[in-house]
């Protein structure tokens, strides 16, 4: 602690020789003094970087972990049988003194063939010397005994880990079971606000029954489970979400969660170590956990429907910050989920960006709806025409599925409706708060309407995000008298068109849509006009 250039030339030697090595990390479970100062999800990092920057296929070699236990024998009981379960056949020690010497003196031989890390490095320095120098201050001599792929991460975290632990200021693990727990925090691009995924405890459990919780839970100490083996595999039987590490060479790590479709690549934060002896946060089995952190930026629902629990948490599902707060949480969860949302700077104070929300929602928007053919673009050029014309703040947000329409598109996305609505929603969120007014032909309604026989989720999300908006519907119906029903840009003929209207209205009446009904153009303009004038007078 830290890994030094003499580890490095090890490491890559033994990677040419062997077909597979196995790194084994010990004392994971210990840190916060001046030997054991670097957390073990740290170590293995500094492992992965440098075996990616020589380009070694993680295929190549494998990372474990193994705790300190009471007595020697103990120890080597756990390595041994670590070792044969991965069909190890050359154990490699520098450790003379603890290790060699001892098996001597008791007369133990090791059941592998042992490897001498001297005869692949002339590295003189140990870690002590490499730590005297972070506490000392003296960079230049540091720089050239770390390895380059390595020192972001022992800059970012580390670094003040050694120097804390030097002045016994460091963050001890607490004897118990060790866990893991994953703080994923989701902000949702429709509302803005931001949640986090939670599920309740068992009412069986000894310790918070009920309670809502992260998901989390032991690492496998017999197994040599590292903590982001745990995490990984936690979350999953926790919530049936599969998070893939791609890279954990750099801290952050890059992840993706591998069974949900269309996701983005995201960042896995180390966000800390918890420990306590207070029973009222710690339970009654004591214990550290370390708190990893992922902040996704995308349509929640995505993630809602791959939501699929199979072990302890039930009613797993995001929930706001502040309401799960208010619930109670589990354990030390409060403080972890705080510390994550700082940890994201563009949102350090939720409340904050919540209000801001409250602030950018005034935009009012004026939707018109009705059948094909009804005159609901013209009567949003006509009534944007003389918005501009008194000089109102405003934008004309037109219709996603008319687009498609003349690209040749619509008949691919028709069944994806989910994909409308949140393309709808997008263009009217993008300019939310920017102006005083939207006009829009597409109101969510009618998605919502298209949605109805397919998928009630996507239905319920086309209303939801509806009732987001202050908005005034305008249903208009066509002058049949006076207007001629035009075919071009449309895929319904005029009595397909005259069904439509039909269904919609009905369906806006038995949805309890407020809304008023016009017939023609020139009266869905006028009524556009009064609405604004009695909006900027209070009476809306």
């Amino acid at each position: 602690m830290p890994l030094h250039n003499g580890h490095k030339q090890v490491l890559l030697e033994l990677a040419k020789k062997f077909d597979k090595i196995v790194v084994v990390l010990g004392s994971v479970f210990e840190t916060g003094t001046d030997r054991n100062c670097i957390l073990a999800s740290e170590r293995e990092k500094a492992v992965d970087a440098i075996f990616k920057r020589a380009e070694i296929s993680s295929e190549k070699y494998e990372t474990i972990g193994l705790p300190d236990v009471p007595t020697f024998e103990e120890w080597i009981l756990r390595i041994t049988a670590l070792c044969k379960s991965r069909g190890v056949t050359h154990f490699c020690t520098g450790n003379k003194e603890d290790i060699l010497d001892v098996l001597k003196q008791k007369g133990q031989e090791l059941e592998f063939e042992t490897v001498n890390p001297e005869d692949y490095t002339d590295f003189p320095y140990h870690a002590t010397d490499i730590r005297k120098m972070v506490i000392e201050g003296r960079y230049e001599e540091l720089s050239k005994l770390i390895p380059q792929e390595t020192m972001p991460i022992l800059f970012r975290n580390s670094f003040r880990e050694i120097i804390a632990a030097s002045q016994n200021r460091g963050i001890n693990f607490i004897q118990g079971r060790q866990t893991v727990d994953l703080i994923l925090l989701v902000r949702d691009i429709f509302d803005g606000r931001i949640y986090v995924l939670l599920g309740k405890r068992s009412m069986e459990k000894e310790d918070f029954p009920g309670y809502l919780a992260l998901p989390g839970g032991g690492i496998d100490e017999e197994k040599g489970e590292t903590a982001y083996n745990a995490v990984v595999r936690e979350l999953y039987e926790e919530t049936g979400l599969k998070l893939q590490i791609l890279d954990n060479s750099m801290e952050p790590a890059i992840v993706r969660f591998e069974n949900v479709p269309n996701v983005n690549l995201e960042q896995m934060y180390i966000v800390g170590l918890y420990s306590s002896d207070d029973e009222k946060v710690a339970g009654t089995k004591g214990g550290s956990s370390q708190c990893f952190g992922v902040f996704v930026e995308d349509d929640i629902h995505k993630y809602q429907e791959y939501l699929n629990p199979t072990d302890d948490l039930t009613d797993v599902e995001f929930y706001e910050i502040d309401d799960a707060i208010s619930k109670g949480l589990a354990y030390q969860h409060e403080t972890m989920i705080k510390k994550a949302v700082q940890m994201f700077n563009a949102y350090p104070d939720l409340r904050k960006v919540l209000e801001t929300e409250k602030e950018e929602t005034n935009t009012f928007v004026i939707a018109f709806v009705g059948g094909p053919g009804a005159g609901k673009s013209t009567a949003s050029f006509g009534a944007s025409y003389q918005f501009k014309m008194r000089g109102v703040s405003m934008e004309y947000v037109p219709e996603v599925a008319k687009d498609l329409l003349y690209r040749g598109l619509l008949g691919k996305y028709i069944p994806n409706q989910a994909y409308l609505i949140s393309e709808q929603y997008k263009r009217l969120y993008d300019i939310m708060g920017q102006v005083d007014y939207v006009v829009t032909d597409a109101g969510l309604e009618i998605c919502a309407l298209h949605s109805a026989n397919e998928s009630k989720v996507v239905e319920d999300l086309a209303w939801y995000l509806r009732n987001k908006l202050n908005q005034f519907t305008i249903f208009i119906e066509r002058d049949e008298e006076n207007v001629q029903y035009e075919t071009k840009g449309r895929t319904e003929s005029e009595a397909e068109s005259r069904v439509f209207s039909e269904k919609l209205e009905k369906y806006l009446q038995d949805n309890g849509a407020k809304y008023q009904k016009v017939i023609g153009t020139d009266a869905a303009i006028e009524l556009a006009l009064q609405v604004m004038e009695d909006h900027e007078a209070g009476k809306i």
